[in-house]
């Protein structure tokens, strides 16, 4: 199907149609508005601002946002399933009110303040990202990739780890003690505050 391309309409609502497929949307804004059980298939938004924008009961598949605003978004039982977020701001969102279970990648976004409580997010992507002060208690993140992450103030307990790839992040807090590290890849020296869980001195 060819894709359509839709600018913004400021005279009318940001989504008239409850199907949406293969669709290029741009500047397109909603912020603060309440969107209900709209789907969205391969769509790409680039530009768009939902700033403090209530997605109910949405679904969002394939899709891609690209320099778009979705700061204190409501994902509220808001499906997303291969979701790309790529340059976009996404701060304060509390991720645990999207229906689950979700797969989705962060790519240079700003992703602080938000909340991935206790989350099924095995493989998840969040590279060259700013991720700080986020919350990931009892977060399934295996095999995440936080490649040039910076995750200054984020919390990490009773977090799965395993296999997850922190090449070049920076700023990380994360006790060995509390957390499953198993297989996990760091880089020095950003590694060595690892030992700052254990009272040792280091010469």
């Amino acid at each position: 199907m060819e894709k359509t391309h839709d600018q913004a309409r400021p005279d009318g609502p940001a989504f008239t149609d409850k199907y949406n497929e293969n669709r290029h949307l741009s500047g397109i804004a909603c912020k603060g508005s309440e969107v209900h059980e709209i789907e969205f298939y391969q769509c790409r938004f680039e530009g768009c601002h939902f700033g403090d924008c209530s997605f109910r009961r949405c679904r969002f598949e394939q899709c891609t946002f690209e320099k778009c605003d979705l700061s204190v978004m409501k994902p509220i039982e808001s499906r997303f399933t291969e979701v790309r977020f790529e340059r976009s701001k996404l701060l304060g969102v509390d991720w645990t009110l999207a229906a689950t279970p979700a797969t989705m990648s962060f790519h240079g976004c700003n992703v602080s303040h938000s909340l991935f409580q206790r989350m099924a997010l095995p493989k998840l992507e969040m590279t060259a990202c700013t991720v700080r002060e986020a919350d990931f208690t009892g977060t399934n993140l295996a095999k995440a990739n936080f490649t040039g992450t910076d995750l200054l103030g984020s919390r990490f307990a009773e977090t799965d780890l395993t296999g997850a790839d922190f090449t070049d992040a920076v700023n990380y807090t994360i006790d060995p003690r509390t957390n499953r590290v198993k297989k996990a890849i760091f880089s020095l020296p950003e590694a060595l505050s690892l030992l700052g869980a254990f009272d040792i001195v280091m010469k």
